[in-house]
């Protein structure tokens, strides 16, 4: 079996807001795989929770901007900001093949969303556009728990630098399962200190939490974004 031969990860999500645990998942990926690039993909309009208002996006944009400014490496795309319509990560990751034809890519998503990726916008064209990699939540085995209709192969020994596992899905594209550090944040419950006065210091990065006094974001009642 060969080395891993990914030049860059594309890691999406709301940020709403951008917060530690999303930035120390960042820097372990990039660390763990010795990716030259992580591309983070603010999302526009997600479309696996619908029903629920987010904030801004150019407020969610600054935030992960700032966030990384001083990371090398690390950049923020609003390619999924621009596009109309839900966020399908097929057509952001089907963007960044035709501008850049001669990178290999890996998607980023939690180890709980793979559970539901049969629920995902032609699924199945998505998980053979790329390589994935997932990251750990709490409460949910880092083994992949994938929709029955989906058969995935454990490749056993790898060669690879780092711990965990690793699978080859149905298009011959590979599932990396390292095993990373998880920090257990959420936006939500940031965004409830906020409405409720609390410090959210060590949560956020310092840029992110004076973003957010600056703009007054997450003060309005009610339930105004999510992760």
């Amino acid at each position: 079996m060969g080395a891993i031969r990914i030049s860059a990860a594309l890691f999406g999500g709301t940020f709403d807001p951008f917060h530690n645990g999303h930035l120390r998942m960042a820097i372990e990926v990039r660390e763990t795989l010795g990716l030259p690039r992580i591309v983070l993909l603010p999302s526009h309009h997600p479309p696996h929770k619908p029903g629920h208002p987010v904030s801004e996006a150019q407020h969610r944009f600054a935030m992960a901007s700032a966030a990384v400014s001083g990371f090398s490496g690390f950049e923020v795309s609003d390619v999924e900001i621009r596009r109309e319509g839900p966020s399908y990560s097929l057509t952001t990751v089907q963007e960044f093949r035709r501008a850049e034809p001669g990178v290999d890519w890996v998607f980023v998503m939690g180890a709980d969303s793979f559970g539901e990726i049969s629920t995902w916008h032609r699924y199945e064209e998505l998980l053979a556009a790329c390589d994935f990699l997932l990251l750990p939540r709490t409460g949910t085995p880092l083994s992949p728990a994938p929709p029955a209709r989906l058969h995935i192969e454990k490749e056993e020994p790898h060669c690879y630098s780092w711990t965990g596992e690793s699978y080859r899905l149905p298009g011959g594209r590979r599932l990396y399962c390292p095993a990373l550090p998880a920090l257990d944040i959420s936006s939500s419950s940031i965004r409830e200190k906020v409405r409720s006065r609390k410090c959210i210091r060590g949560l956020v990065p310092s840029e992110v939490e004076e973003y957010i006094a600056e703009h007054g974001l997450y003060l309005g009642s009610g339930e105004e974004g999510r992760q």
